[in-house]
């Protein structure tokens, strides 16, 4: 997600050149090819500053590429604001960003997405997951020129859940920053067959992150789901503990 953010500020702030070339992509790749760096390869020859599209980005920690769209929506005092879309296998989201006058800064605000995971890779190797994940609150805060990422949040609903076909209950999730640069994620699931919680951990620009997990037989887990569990995390009673590192760039599936 932290490179999708820092993506998206390159993108809408460097097509500031594109004026320069009657305001669209494809005239400037073919008069001054120089002046395109190379971020801007998955921008549309006919995207400007107002309007366009992204096609095939790769945020960090995705399974599938994304398309990003914008266009322009209104002016505000000092400042104007983009509407933002972004379409995948799985996914739809729209957000709005908020560029002011001074461009040391953008925020993206007003957030919110929907994930059919039965639609993306598995994120455990073998295990297939399902359900209806919904983000909401999504922010962002970007310090520019240098397009480095200051603050992000989001709310996450995981409805539907189920693990192999099997129902699991419901899983939430709250993403929250602090002004030193680190992020945490605390997460919970509830349901018949687990009860799960823990937290996720990481650095604004490092794609590893800590994921601390303890999962609880709650009398209906499968004893093959025990047997699966024995032999990746530590067994504590009728818990199991997990804790490990995530490299967040690789691809599907991280455990």
């Amino acid at each position: 997600m932290t490179r999708f953010l820092l993506i998206l500020s390159g993108v809408l702030c460097g097509l500031l050149l594109v004026v320069l070339s009657e305001g669209r992509v494809g005239h400037l790749r073919a008069f001054a090819p120089q002046m395109v760096p190379g971020w801007a390869a998955p921008i549309d020859n006919g995207a400007t500053l107002w309007q366009g599209r992204a096609r095939g980005i790769r945020p960090l920690g995705f399974p599938v590429e994304t398309d990003l769209s914008w266009r322009f929506a209104r002016l505000r005092a000092f400042g104007a604001i983009w509407d933002l879309s972004a379409m995948a296998p799985g996914l739809s989201g729209r957000a709005e960003l908020d560029l002011p006058l001074a461009r040391d800064r953008a925020e993206l605000r007003d957030g919110r997405a929907e994930v059919l995971l039965g639609d993306w890779p598995g994120l455990v190797r073998g295990v297939t997951l399902d359900g209806l994940l919904e983000v909401a609150g999504l922010h962002a805060d970007l310090a520019l020129p240098e397009r480095s990422l200051r603050a992000f949040g989001a709310d996450i609903r995981w409805t539907g859940a189920r693990i192999n076909g099997q129902d699991i209950g419901t899983g939430e999730m709250t993403v929250l920053s602090d002004q030193g640069g680190g992020w945490r994620a605390p997460f919970s699931l509830e349901g018949d067959v687990v009860v799960a919680s823990g937290t996720l951990e990481g650095r604004f620009g490092a794609p590893v992150a800590v994921l601390d997990l303890r999962i609880e037989d709650a009398g209906g887990m499968p004893i093959e789901w025990q047997k699966a569990l024995d032999r990746v995390a530590r067994r504590v009673g009728t818990s199991w503990i997990v804790r490990r590192d995530l490299d967040l760039s690789l691809e599907w599936p991280l455990l």
